[in-house]
């Protein structure tokens, strides 16, 4: 019965040894043999392949249930199997409970002995497939969760700690290529001295460079062994240690085209060191690392990408609404400060951090319709008439059917608060009349966002009005015209609402805006 299963036979005794190794042997297995615990060890340490260990229990400098203790360590996997005489059975069966998985007796018996293998056998088999899908679930859960993240913060910080705690490792970092590829630079540690947090190191000279220049995984083993990579010549000191590269996969077809673009193949690169156990990494460890760098790569040109996308379409959004605002006499300043309150509010309100970001970019789009009102009621220097008033109300739904065919969230979100953000709480909007809570959030918040910016500001037709009277008016119009909850949100976060006004000054003001500007209905 040929098998590829190594057993270790460990005995003080040379007589019970070769026995051992010629039954093993003569039913087609591997086996070596050691004269104590310690060689043994030693035999472990470095043939990771042992998948069976039998062990005397009564043997000097260091007994079985040590040996099954220290080996354990090193192999986790491994399977011991006691051999004991009758006057020591108590012994194996503690040994059992150190976990030793079965004990066969003195003198042997042939049969116990092909049984006793075969069982751990079986066992070392499922407890390999155990483990195989409890990796295989792991890396799928920190694959689903590194694809969902869209803060490349988030991002780093996860990619790190679910690498280290994958491998069991003390310590490690995340280091991000250059432009040029010249440098590295440590963005995320943990574990290291506080002289390594956004260190820089040169891609020459440097490991972690060797991993981006080559684009190459690295494990390295014993401390202090001898590196030579190329022209890398280095003593490591670090005990053992793993790296790999995140290799970008935009164009990753077509490396002349990332050579055009002046980009590094690699991104960044992984690092982690030190085994919590005090083992040292293995070429699974490097395995399960390549895999999470692949994720990791990917999900950061993704962030990265998505990030440029939403800026651009957030120039878009804003250059939109300076348009609107340009025609109807008003300043662009006026859309970014309804777009900062707008996500403040939320923020506040409860929105989580995307649904704030969205509505900042949808916000600056709130008037959008004015564009189909005539220029002599747009910018009529008085009071309109109530015909001309109902002209102007018409750019509420106007803005809405501009946008409502988006397939884009932001233009989606922009298109409700077109819609409703001239609605009122108290039913006594337009265009539809909606009340209360049947108000969507988006255009409850962005209403009175902007109803406080343009309060104080001066328009063609008002004068902005100082800020005691501004908060008077939101003061008799909670539950009125605004969402109660929002306005006391207001009032307990005022100073923030005035730092963002203070930040987007107007044409001529000082960027610290006075507690007492201009401001209108």
């Amino acid at each position: 019965m040929a098998t590829d299963a190594k057993i270790l036979v460990v005995d003080d005794e040379v007589v019970i040894r070769e026995l051992m190794t010629d039954i093993l042997i003569d039913e087609g297995y591997e086996v070596e043999s050691a004269p104590n615990g310690r060689e043994a060890l030693k035999l472990i340490q470095s043939n990771p392949d042992f998948v069976v260990l039998f062990t005397d229990i009564m043997m000097p400098e260091m007994d079985g249930i040590q040996l099954i203790r220290e080996a354990r360590k090193i192999s986790p996997n491994l399977v011991p199997i006691v051999m004991t005489g009758y006057a020591t059975l108590e012994s194996a069966r503690a040994a059992v409970k150190e976990g030793a998985y079965d004990y066969v007796v003195k003198p042997f018996n042939l049969s116990e002995i092909k049984l006793a293998v075969s069982n751990a056998l079986e066992r070392c088999r499922l407890t390999s497939e155990n483990t195989r899908l409890r990796e295989i679930t792991d890396l799928f859960n920190i694959s689903e969760k590194i694809a969902s993240i869209r803060d490349e913060d988030e991002l780093l910080d996860y990619i790190l700690d679910a690498a280290l705690s994958r491998v069991d490792a003390e310590a490690g970092s995340v280091m991000v290529v250059s432009e040029d590829g010249e440098l590295l630079k440590v963005v995320r540690s943990r574990g290291l001295n506080a002289e390594n947090h956004n260190m820089v190191v040169r891609r020459e000279g440097s490991i972690s460079g060797w991993v981006a220049e080559n684009v190459q995984p690295l494990i390295i083993g014993e401390p202090g062994q001898e590196l030579q990579l190329g022209t890398l010549r280095r003593k490591f000191q670090g005990g053992t240690f793993i790296s790999v590269p995140l290799e970008r996969k935009t164009n990753a077809m077509d490396p002349m085209m990332l050579k055009s673009e002046g980009l590094p193949r690699v991104v960044a690169v992984l690092n982690a060191t030190g085994k919590r156990n005090g083992g040292r990494f293995t070429d699974t460890d490097l395995k399960a690392l390549s895999i999470v760098a692949n994720h990791a790569a990917a999900a950061m040109e993704n962030v990265r990408l998505i990030s440029d996308i939403e800026e651009n379409q957030r120039e878009v959004v804003y250059t939109l609404g300076e348009i609107v605002e340009t025609r109807s006499k008003e300043t662009g300043q006026h859309v970014k400060r309804v777009a900062e309150y707008s996500r403040l509010l939320g923020v506040l309100h409860g929105l989580n951090n995307s649904e704030a970001d969205v509505l900042r970019m949808a916000s600056p789009l709130h008037d959008v319709g004015k564009v189909g009102i005539p220029d002599e009621i747009l910018n009529k220097p008085g009071k309109l008439t109530p015909e001309e008033f109902e002209v102007m109300k018409t750019h509420a739904q106007l803005g809405f059917d501009m946008l409502k065919n988006s397939k884009g969230v932001v233009l989606r979100t922009a298109a409700i608060v077109a819609h409703e953000h001239q609605e009122k709480f108290n039913g006594s909007g337009y265009p539809r009349g909606l009340s209360g809570e049947d108000i969507h959030i988006y255009g409850r918040i962005t209403g009175l966002a902007d109803v406080f910016d343009a309060l104080g500001s001066e328009r063609v037709y008002k004068k902005a009005w100082p800020l005691e009277k501004i908060l008077d008016f939101f003061r008799e119009q909670r539950g009125e015209h605004f969402d109660p909850r929002l306005v006391d949100l207001f009032f307990e976060h005022l100073d923030s609402f005035l730092e963002i006004r203070g930040a987007y000054p107007e044409t001529g003001e000082e960027e610290t805006a006075p507690l007492e500007p201009a401001v209108e209905a």
